[in-house]
């Protein structure tokens, strides 16, 4: 059923944009410049940068963009608290009724803004994704390509007539919502404050509110993805850690959850992680069958060691373990390896027996 959305008048404000950075001026500028080009789209909006820490020279790249802007830009700043924090702060100050997030790497295609407009006229019910795509590069390092291509499979489904949403789609590079929607959803839960899985977390929140999903290939941002190939191995620690907060709180997307990241459990035994990690730099140029499974065995190390500092006790360990080797394995019953591997979690699930 068609929830509509009230005919707004000429003066108010249609939709605000929220885009947290911290401490990448220089990127976040591009996607300033790009977003600010579509000045007939944003005659009726606001831009809200939201800086995450000390950072002022963020602060004075927003602060010189908004002098010829068609539109109020606006940088607030905050006590460094995590990408979520800043989007809900952000979404707080918004006046506009849908509030579109983007990432500070999101340099906006022309019709970004009117795609995503044109999904929300005359409804209030409507969650709008559009896409993300990295740009191929003349000699691309192992680790972007891996990004790039995982980037093309999960758009390339998501543009697929046959596409089920779940709460994967929800990815706050570029995602909008109505405002009130948000509100009433409770916003980004502040509990996860390192990388991942805040967005997971409310999309599930508004798909079981009843919200309609609706991908826009239209509305695309290209994605300039920057991270190094040191912090893209090292972000499975605080994405282990995220998981047994999603799993905490939702305990029946558990199965669902450990498929996110199925790594295999591996010990984090800090000299091993540190050679591999030089291994990894040392291929990240050409990649190759090496390479890969050196990478697999570093993220699967700091991902159970994110794991191991998040849950609570040897139960809740043993719930993960358990969900995992089901997801491989499709059936409860576990082998003997893999009671084994429950059994050795259990054993040494207190941080002071593995670090």
């Amino acid at each position: 059923m068609t929830a509509p959305a009230a005919e707004p008048l000429p003066d108010t404000r249609e939709l605000s944009v929220v885009i947290p950075t911290c401490g990448r001026p220089e990127v976040l500028r591009a996607t300033l410049v790009a977003l600010l080009r579509q000045r007939d789209e944003l005659r009726r909006a606001e831009v809200i940068v939201v800086v995450d820490g000390e950072d002022p020279a963020s602060v004075a790249a927003v602060r010189e963009l908004a002098g010829d802007a068609p539109c109020p830009v606006v940088a607030i700043t905050q006590p460094r608290s995590g990408q979520g924090v800043a989007r809900s702060e952000g979404i707080r100050r918004a006046t506009g009724r849908v509030v579109l997030m983007l990432d500070d790497d999101i340099v906006a295609a022309p019709t970004l803004v009117a795609e995503h407009l044109r999904h929300h006229a005359g409804r209030d019910d409507t969650v709008v994704t559009g896409a993300l795509p990295m740009p191929a590069l003349p000699r691309e390092p192992a680790h972007y390509r891996l990004v790039r291509r995982w980037w093309d499979d999960t758009l390339a489904e998501m543009a697929s007539p046959a596409h089920v949403p779940t709460f994967r789609d929800f990815v706050t590079g570029n995602v909008s919502v109505p405002r009130a929607r948000l509100l009433e959803a409770g916003l980004f839960d502040p509990a996860f404050t390192g990388y991942g899985r805040e967005d997971y977390e409310l999309g599930h929140r508004l798909l079981r509110a009843g919200l309609r999903f609706v991908h826009a290939p239209a509305a695309a941002g290209v994605h300039h993805y920057t991270k190094s190939p040191l912090d893209w191995l090292r972000q499975a620690r605080p994405q282990g850690r995220a998981d047994v907060l999603f799993a905490r709180k939702h305990p029946d997307l558990l199965g669902e959850i450990m498929t996110l990241s199925p790594y295999p459990l591996v010990p984090y035994v800090p000299a091993a992680v540190a050679l591999g990690e030089r291994l990894a730099l040392r291929l990240n140029d050409r990649g190759g069958v090496l390479w890969k499974k050196v990478v697999s065995t570093v993220q699967a190390a700091y991902y159970w060691r994110g794991i191991r500092e998040a849950v609570r006790d040897a139960d809740e360990l043993e719930r993960m373990v358990r969900a995992l080797l089901r997801g491989r394995t499709g059936t409860d019953r576990l082998s003997l390896r893999g009671r084994f591997k429950v059994a050795r979690a259990r054993a040494t699930w207190r941080p002071a027996a593995w670090v």
